[in-house]
Order: C-alpha cells, then sequence, then structure tokens
C-alpha cells in the first residue's frame, strides 16, 4: 500500500504542476495579444505621424517659395522673419526619426504600462508634427496676404503716378492753350478796334458796332483776369473765357462789316465767300469761292504729293486789317489799304514753316503745280523781284 500512495501523490503534484503550467502559459499568450493590440494602435499613430511628416515637407518647400518671393515685397517683414522661424523648427522635426516600437514581449514593451507610455511618446511626437505643419501653412498664408497687401499698395502708388501724370500733363496741355488763346484774343482787341474806327467813317449802324464795343470790354477783361496756373479747373476755365470772348468778338467784327459791305476791296460780303482754313490767330480764312474750289484742287494733289494740307494762313484781308497791317508793317512792306489781291479774296499767304521758302520742295512744287489751277506767284513776290515773298500766291483764274 505505501508504494502506491507514493506514486499516487507524486502523480497528483505532476497533474497539478501541469495545470499549473497550462494556466501560466494561456495567461500568457493572453498578455501578449493585448500588447499586440497596443502595438498596433501606436503604429498607427505613428503611421499618422509619418504622413504629417511628409506633409510638414511640402509646407516647407513651399514656404521657402513664398520666402524667395517676397523679400522686400511685403508690408510687414515681421511676418517673414516668423515665417523663416517656422521653418526652421520644421525642418528639425523633419529630420526626426519617429518613434520606435518593439514588438510585444521585448524589451520596451513588456507590459501594459509599456504601451501606454509608447502610445503617449508616438501621440505627442505626431501631435507636434501636424501643429507645426498647420503653424507653418498659416505662418506662410500671413507673409502671402502681407505681399497682396504690398502689391495694392503698389498698384495704388501707380495709380496715384499716373494720375499726377496724368495732371500735369493735361495742365501743360492747358496752358499751352491758355497762351494760344490769349496771344489770339490780345489779337481779336487789338483787330476790333480798327473795325469800330473804320465803319464809324462809313456809317455802320451803332447797334451792331456796339455789340462789338461790348464784346471788345469783355475781351480785354478777360485778358486781364487772372488764374491759379497749377489749378488745372482754373486755367480750362481762364481758356474758355478767353476763348469765348474771341470767337464773339471775332462775329461781331463780321457783322460789323456786313453793314458796309459793297463788294470793293476790302468790303466783300463774308456770305459770298468761301471758308479755306483758319489763321495763326484763331481767325477764319476765306477766298472768292472760284478761287477756293481751284485750292481744294490743288490741296489734294500736294497732300498725296508731300503728306500734309496745303495750308492757308491769311486769305480774305478786310479792310479793316488791312489798316492793321499798314500801322504793324509799314508802307512798303505791306500794299496800300484798298489795293492789295487779299481784299479781293483771290490771294493767300501759305506757312514759311510749312516749307514755303525759295529752294524748299513745298514752294518749287506750288510755283509749278499752282498756275493749272489758276494760281500763281507774281514776279514782284518772287527771288530777285523786290518784296521777295515765297508765301503770297494770287489767283488769276
Amino acid at each position: 500500500m505505501r508504494p502506491l500512495l507514493v506514486f499516487l501523490v507524486v502523480a497528483a503534484v505532476a497533474l497539478v504542476g501541469s495545470i499549473v503550467f497550462a494556466l501560466v502559459r494561456l495567461g500568457d499568450g493572453r498578455e501578449l495579444d493585448r500588447l499586440a493590440a497596443a502595438r498596433a494602435e501606436v503604429v498607427q499613430v505613428v503611421d499618422e505621424g509619418r504622413a504629417a511628416q511628409e506633409g510638414l515637407a511640402d509646407e516647407v518647400a513651399a514656404a521657402e517659395e513664398v520666402l524667395g518671393a517676397t523679400q522686400g515685397k511685403v508690408v510687414d517683414d515681421a511676418l517673414r522673419t516668423a515665417l523663416a522661424r517656422h521653418v526652421d523648427e520644421a525642418e528639425q522635426l523633419g529630420a526626426q526619426q519617429p518613434p520606435t516600437v518593439p514588438e510585444p514581449g521585448t524589451a520596451g514593451l513588456e507590459a501594459p504600462e509599456d504601451a501606454e507610455v509608447l502610445r503617449a511618446r508616438a501621440t505627442e511626437w505626431a501631435e507636434g508634427v501636424r501643429s507645426a505643419a498647420a503653424g507653418l501653412a498659416a505662418a506662410r498664408e500671413d507673409v502671402e496676404a502681407s505681399h497682396r497687401a504690398w502689391q495694392d499698395e503698389r498698384r495704388a502708388e501707380q495709380a496715384r503716378a499716373e494720375q499726377a501724370a496724368d495732371r500735369a500733363a493735361d495742365l501743360e496741355t492747358a496752358r499751352k492753350r491758355l497762351t494760344t488763346v490769349t496771344d489770339q484774343l490780345a489779337i481779336s482787341v487789338r483787330d476790333s478796334a480798327y473795325t469800330l474806327d473804320w465803319s464809324q467813317g462809313l456809317g455802320a449802324p451803332e447797334e451792331v458796332r456796339g455789340a462789338l464795343a461790348t464784346w471788345r470790354k469783355h475781351g480785354q477783361a478777360a485778358l486781364d483776369a487772372q488764374a491759379d496756373p497749377d489749378d488745372l479747373a482754373a486755367v480750362n476755365a481762364l481758356v474758355d473765357r478767353r476763348e469765348q470772348a474771341r470767337r464773339t468778338i471775332e462775329a461781331r467784327a463780321w457783322d460789323v462789316r456786313a453793314t458796309v459791305a459793297d463788294g470793293s476791296n476790302g468790303r466783300i460780303a463774308i456770305d459770298s465767300l468761301c471758308k479755306v482754313g483758319v489763321g495763326p490767330e484763331g481767325q477764319d480764312q476765306y477766298l472768292r469761292c472760284d478761287a477756293a474750289e481751284a485750292w481744294k484742287t490743288l490741296d489734294q494733289a500736294f497732300a498725296k504729293e508731300f503728306g500734309k494740307p496745303l495750308r492757308v494762313e491769311y486769305g480774305y484781308r478786310p479792310f479793316d486789317w488791312q489798316l492793321q497791317a499798314l500801322d504793324e508793317f509799314g508802307a512798303g512792306q505791306v500794299a496800300a489799304p484798298g489795293t492789295s489781291n487779299h481784299g479781293l479774296a483771290v490771294a493767300v499767304d501759305v506757312p514759311v514753316d510749312d516749307g514755303f521758302r525759295f529752294g524748299q520742295p513745298e514752294f518749287a512744287w506750288l510755283a509749278a503745280h499752282g498756275p493749272a489751277q489758276g494760281w500763281v506767284h507774281p514776279e514782284w513776290a518772287r527771288a530777285g523781284g523786290g518784296r521777295e515773298e515765297p508765301w503770297h500766291f494770287e489767283f488769276v483764274g
């Protein structure tokens, strides 16, 4: 009995040991499964961090491009400094290796506590990468916004500069126009005095002469008026005032002449004449209509030859203008009033500056082609002919 008892005890102990060993192994397997599951979660966090790390590299490249393109081209350069700092920090994070995750049951992952440590470390790293990427993107957008604001300012400055240049150009044009109109008005005021004096002796109606005299006073007042030369509106207003006075004086002067028109030299009715241009003083120029038609034919041929019009500087010269010319240039330099072909509306003076000098092609062309249309350069006006006026041509029909 005794040996049997011993055997049974030993067998029982062995069985219990086997059971205990089996239970221990079963517990260890379950622990490894739990560690493996925990490790998978940590690996997922690390993988997400790696993806964020790759995105961070793209953000760094974009930020560096923005920094290169915006140097000196932002409203607030402190934003570029901040972006450069974000780039440095991002590059450091991008160079870091992700946290390592050991296999379950090996050093560093032998217990649940180890898994929690790994998870916290991986989460902190991944969130740091994502935070750096977000901060870098925000800093880049700030610089881009500052660059756009800088561009807007530059465009606004350019627009202001262009507006200032346009205004300066407009002001210069207005000043030149004022000078021209002023000179023309001064001549109209001057000439109207001759019109008034001449017509008085011929019995022109006082009502018509009075209208001219009134506008002559308006013209003188306009000449006396001043404008700030730097004020475009003021300069233009004075131009308009003087131009209106000039035009009205000229119109009233023709009204006066009409009352004494009798068809003689310098006293031809304007409605029997044809306009051929505007003289340098702004006064309309007229010719007898058959002479004007012949001149028009010459003008067309001249334009084809020289690419510019055949301008008339002076045409018909009323008697009062002849009186003024005599006072200005003196006897011997102009025909005696009442004897000039200008007074018959069959003579023109062409602009010297248009090429009408002896030896110039324009003069030679008109002297050669004019006679076919009835326009000649008279002998007395030719070189060596006495008065020598290359600009004077007469219509002989």
